[in-house]
């Protein structure tokens, strides 16, 4: 594993070159992650792939700038590093936010893209979305004593009740030591503001209409484990299966919206591996 940082639209951005040998995959994480959050599917696809994934502006190693934290710049991005880490024919892995950033990616920048790969995410938000993703919200900007009580705070979040060492992993990263000993999150509050009043603005209906490459779309089945409140709905995920040339609609069972990656990644990596050997 190697950490690459590299200047793309005027700004410096953390990516992590998980190595392997193959077609070239790309990981992009969601709303308030980072790049570590793809480890347990990276450790399970370098065998027939090179993994890469990145930390997006305002999150993570990557530059914070103070404008530009949209799904649009963000695709821009992406196609920015494609072309410096002289990458061709990307399959493109998102998870949700990372997902509608995939999306705005595969009608605006065709030629560089061989797969779309959405993992719970991907389609119009539903505003209760946000209210179920208040834990993760609330973290940012709060000081913390040290990492451990950080951990502890992370831990009791329902949706995180199977931890595992990959969740340490992420969450290291997710935090910068300050000279009092404390720890504090690096994602930029600013940024996610951003995001969140810039999603609503997508015409994703005629973006994807708009896709043209294989498209695999994964529910996770427990989403957000209320039975109510779903990123991706068992009734839009059968919709695009219908409308996007060459695509296949996945559930996870027993996945919510952030186990899908961090505990369910065996389901995740069968399902990943057999569409791409379909298509």
């Amino acid at each position: 594993m190697r950490d690459l940082k590299v200047k793309v639209n005027d700004i410096d951005l953390h990516v992590v070159d998980y190595g392997g040998s193959g077609k070239n995959v790309f990981c992009v994480h969601g709303l308030t992650a980072n790049s570590r959050y793809w480890d347990a599917f990276a450790e399970r696809m370098v065998d027939h792939y090179h993994v890469f994934a990145y930390d997006i502006r305002g999150r993570g190693n990557s530059e914070k700038p103070l404008e530009g934290n949209h799904i649009t710049q963000h695709a821009s991005d992406i196609a920015g590093l494609i072309q410096k880490l002289e990458l061709n024919n990307v399959i493109l892995v998102g998870h949700s936010l990372g997902s509608l950033i995939g999306v705005n990616f595969a009608v605006h920048y065709k030629d560089l893209l061989s797969h779309l790969i959405l993992v719970d995410g991907g389609v119009e938000v539903d505003p209760k979305v946000i209210g179920t993703i208040k834990p993760a919200l609330d973290r940012l900007g709060k000081e913390y004593n040290d990492f451990q009580s950080y951990l502890e705070e992370m831990k009791q979040n329902p949706l995180l009740s199977e931890w595992n060492e990959y969740m340490d992993q992420y969450y290291y990263s997710d935090v910068k030591h300050l000279d009092n000993g404390h720890v504090v999150s690096k994602v930029s509050k600013e940024a996610v503001r951003q995001e969140i009043e810039g999603v609503g603005n997508m015409n994703l209906n005629e973006l994807h209409a708009g896709i043209e490459c294989p498209t695999l779309l994964l529910m996770a089945q427990d989403c957000f484990m209320d039975g109510q409140t779903f990123v991706v709905s068992r009734e839009k995920g059968q919709e695009l299966e219908n409308t996007i040339p060459n695509s296949r609609f996945v559930e996870i069972e027993e996945a919510n919206h952030y186990t899908i990656i961090l505990t369910k990644y065996e389901e995740l990596v069968f399902e990943v591996n057999r569409f791409l050997n379909d298509y």
